[in-house]
């Protein structure tokens, strides 16, 4: 046999190597000078910005609220050293599914990062599509777990953290791990979406009267959860209800109602003693070991 005709296959086996490790060189070099990873494969950054989000007339609060998201990302805020496998969170908006307040979980990303926690923002799709949105809950955990190794994660330290309408689905990925919402669409669907902690900062759609909201099935297998709110927050009831029905499964829950702060507060509220949640958020955290300092 010629030998050039040998070398032939062997040479297109070789480029056909190259152009897909070039490809995923890319499309990581692509995510790291923008710090955004878009969470389906069908919407790579290189396609241009439409669907990513629309801003919402300004307030005036100092607040940015992004619409129209059909191109669910994640934007990540890594910790500048680490030698060992860090925690992460990834971070659900509020917004009640009409928009995203991005900026409230920016301060609270930057403030995981100085304890030595790598953070997320998650940029799920709204306005109204709930169900959609527990698709991209469900992927981000996913995604985050697996390449957990390329970002010095430890995969069994992935938590969720909601704020409001963020907090209800954060709650229902909590809860609802095991649902299937969507066709496997490459190797990162092939680990699990189960979040190894819950934080819930003032949730909100999380009972249906008296009775918990349909969307949460809870067992004593759940992963640990905290709840942070306030008394005079008019979706209090429901978390009161979910913190209830944890416990009662068995699940490890831990509260903390303030008398006052209302719904929305931030991450330096400035009455007494809702301005101490962020430390009983990392105490909490140290108790259950996610995180160590």
């Amino acid at each position: 046999m010629n030998s050039s005709k040998r070398v032939r296959p062997l040479f297109f086996i070789l480029c056909v190597a190259c152009f897909g490790n070039t490809t995923v060189i890319s499309k990581a070099n692509e995510e790291k000078a923008s710090n955004v990873i878009m969470l389906w494969p069908k919407d790579g950054l290189s396609k241009g910005k439409e669907g990513i989000g629309t801003p919402k007339p300004d307030r005036g609060d100092g607040h940015i609220r992004l619409t129209d998201v059909t191109k669910p990302s994640m934007h990540y805020f890594p910790i500048s050293t680490t030698k060992m496998p860090s925690p992460s969170v990834i971070l659900c908006p509020g917004g009640g599914y009409n928009y995203l307040v991005t900026t409230k979980m920016e301060s609270i990303a930057k403030w995981l990062n100085e304890h030595g926690v790598f953070a997320f923002i998650l940029h799920y799709r709204t306005p109204k599509k709930r169900k959609d949105a527990f698709e991209d809950i469900q992927r981000a955990v996913r995604i985050v777990r697996s390449r957990a190794s390329e970002w010095k994660i430890d995969p069994k330290r992935i938590g969720v953290m909601g704020s409001s309408a963020g907090g209800h689905l954060a709650a229902r990925v909590s809860t609802g791990y095991e649902n299937k919402t969507y066709q496997a669409v490459d190797e990162h669907d092939g680990v699990s979406c189960k979040p190894d902690f819950t934080v819930l900062l003032y949730p909100a759609y999380m009972n249906n009267g008296e009775a918990l909201s349909q969307d949460f099935t809870v067992s004593d297998e759940l992963s640990p959860t905290l709840i942070i709110t306030a008394k005079d927050d008019g979706f209090f009831p429901g978390s009161k209800i979910y913190a209830k029905a944890l416990e009662e499964a068995g699940a490890s829950v831990r509260v903390h109602f303030f008398e006052k702060g209302g719904h929305g507060f931030s991450l330096r509220p400035k009455q007494y003693p809702l301005s101490t949640w962020p430390d009983l958020c990392l105490q909490w955290l140290r108790d259950k070991n996610f995180i160590q300092e």
